[in-house]
């Protein structure tokens, strides 16, 4: 068994990403433990597009929509529902964030700050490091998901 645990053949559908499917109730337990919730209202504004925080979210009820700006208001590219993330990119890279993210339904959400993830990397380097490979695959995911339809725009 190699480090990585590359598939051999390319799957026709690509499943969902998703992060740390396989943690126990424990692990779950040890990663909110080090991040704090918010609560939000249909209508409200999660993140706002050239914010500069960092933190990463996850989504654990409800949906929320991701919104670009464009010269007269702003285009839904797509919608996040319980059980994904978002906020990622800036959580990577320090920029600013490139979308506004709205509440469509009442969400609850759990705020990541890197200075909660050192903690969590202290406190558990192998949940830590799950994370972020699950983490880098949803990034994944997503731009090839960018990719494909700008690609399909193309045509």
């Amino acid at each position: 068994m190699s480090f990585f645990d590359y598939p051999s053949e390319q799957p026709t559908a690509r499943p969902q990403a998703r992060l740390l499917p396989a943690a126990t109730d424990e692990e779950w337990a040890e990663v909110l433990k080090h991040t704090h919730y918010h609560q939000f209202s249909p209508g409200d504004v999660v993140v706002t597009d050239g914010a500069t925080e960092q933190s990463l979210y996850l989504v654990l009820e409800g949906e929320l929509e991701v919104l670009v700006p464009r010269r007269r208001g702003h285009r839904r590219i797509a919608t996040i529902a319980a059980g994904s993330v978002m906020g990622e990119l800036s959580f990577f890279d320090g920029a600013a964030r490139s979308a506004m993210v709205r509440a469509l339904t009442p969400a609850l959400l759990a705020e990541l700050t890197p200075a909660e993830f050192d903690a969590l990397a202290a406190a558990n380097p192998t949940l830590a490091r799950q994370f972020l490979f699950d983490l880098g695959a949803i990034l994944a995911q997503r731009l090839r998901e960018a990719h494909d339809a700008a690609a399909a725009g193309a045509n």
